[in-house]
């Protein structure tokens, strides 16, 4: 039988091809030097197809190109230009050195799961600390904490810094990305239309002269979109929640290894803890929490802290029912419920009567959401419906503002600066 030798050189070229690429990329912290160019010609399709490589090598080149893409994007851009400062924002590094990890943290782009993520590499067994933070909890409990504790104890025990320093930087550094506009939404939900900022929520509400209503004081979107520029363009701290990336993680000043993205987080994982010191058996439950129960624990984990939330300012919501439909409808806007699925009062209602029971009104939550459980396009599409329609009630100039104090979002980890229109 005749071989075909063309056939025969390129299966050799992508063997070898695929072997250069993971031997170059264990080479260094992530791989950055040897990996830049080979990465390019994955990414054109020359000499080696997106197909002919497996998931983890390419999704190992899209966290290169990112990396790449901020730095190009750096060296191109007229930092001088911007008018937000440094001083407006509280950076906030995680450092785990004996993982081989730090972190950038930013509110609303994963902030909690990476907290999670850092609890369980410091309880691994291959740190050397015997006195572990949370010694006591296995890691399936971890990522069902409430997301205040989480917070709470990950700012006060993980090494928290400002800014990483020389020795800090020699370990696999980190920065998870999220799109501008999705960000504020996302804000805009957790912290005003549920109780989060309450005392910011009634600044806002008394500036535009508004009574609160029923349960809260019902700040619109627009509204909060007023006070976020307000605070910014005037020079004031921004929080955290919504403060650009570019600010909190100094992008353009601190070589970053890995460059993920919030929709591209869970994925992006598992090759960075290919560069973690981390045990095999820690690795895989991780990652079976993050493909399988991910959904579930950070439902259980967001109702936890809801329903505290309401306890702390039930005085401005008294009828608990109306609190858990608003909760309702954020997990149709989270893309956790189908956003056809009626509230369902009177199982809430039993759940509820006389001492309220957490457990059996998170249940009722796990039931519909696992009952008519939605795809991750279906997630997706329905996330995008509600931003778009969060996005159709703000004005043109108001847009305008918000391109402008996030440009460098935009620019350096590549975002449209349209604004969401089209589902």
């Amino acid at each position: 039988m005749k071989l075909n030798y063309s056939y025969l050189l390129c299966g050799t070229c992508i063997v070898f091809g695929t072997s250069l690429i993971y031997l170059s990329y264990r080479s260094s912290s992530f791989g950055y030097v040897h990996w830049t160019a080979f990465s390019k010609e994955i990414l054109a399709g020359n000499p080696l197809r997106r197909s002919q490589i497996s998931p983890a090598d390419l999704q190992r080149s899209l966290i290169l190109e990112r990396v790449q893409s901020l730095e190009s994007a750096c060296d191109s851009a007229d930092l001088s230009a911007y008018q937000f400062n440094f001083y407006q924002v509280t950076s906030r590094f995680y450092v785990d050195k004996q993982a081989n990890l730090s972190y950038c943290k930013v509110p609303k782009a994963g902030s909690s799961f990476m907290t999670e993520i850092f609890f369980a590499l410091d309880k691994d067994e291959k740190n050397n600390s015997k006195n572990s933070i949370l010694k006591s909890k296995s890691i399936d409990e971890i990522f069902e904490m409430s997301r205040n504790r989480v917070h709470m104890i990950g700012n006060s025990k993980l090494g928290a810094t400002p800014m990483l320093n020389d020795k800090e930087l020699n370990t696999t550094v980190l920065l998870v990305s999220r799109n501008p506009y999705s960000r504020l939404y996302s804000a805009y939900v957790d912290k005003f239309y549920l109780f989060g900022l309450v005392k910011t929520a009634m600044e806002i509400s008394n500036k535009n002269k508004k009574r609160h209503s029923s349960c809260g004081y019902d700040v619109t979107f627009p509204e909060f979109l007023d006070h976020v520029i307000t605070t910014a363009y005037g020079g004031y701290p921004i929080n955290r929640h919504w403060a650009p990336v570019y600010l909190l993680c100094h992008a353009c000043d601190v070589k970053y290894d890995v460059v993920s993205k919030m929709d591209t987080l869970s994925n992006d994982m598992e090759s960075i803890l290919d560069y973690t010191n981390v045990s095999y058996s820690t690795r895989s439950s991780l990652i079976n929490i993050i493909h399988r129960k991910y959904e579930n624990k950070t439902a259980i984990s967001l109702i936890n802290v809801y329903i505290k939330s309401w306890n702390q300012y039930k005085k401005l919501c008294p009828d608990f029912l109306e609190y858990l439909s608003k909760i309702w409808k954020s997990f149709k806007i989270q893309g956790k419920l189908r956003i056809d699925l009626l509230f369902p009062k009177r199982k809430f209602a039993k759940a509820i009567k006389g001492e309220i029971n957490i457990n059996e009104v998170i249940a009722i939550f796990l039931e519909y959401m696992t009952k008519y459980k939605l795809t991750s396009g279906e997630r997706k599409l329905q996330r995008r419906r509600a931003l778009v329609k969060a996005f159709s009630t703000v004005s043109e100039e108001t847009i305008t503002k918000i391109q402008e104090l996030y440009k460098l979002d935009f620019m350096l980890f590549q975002y449209d600066t349209s604004p969401p229109t089209v589902v």
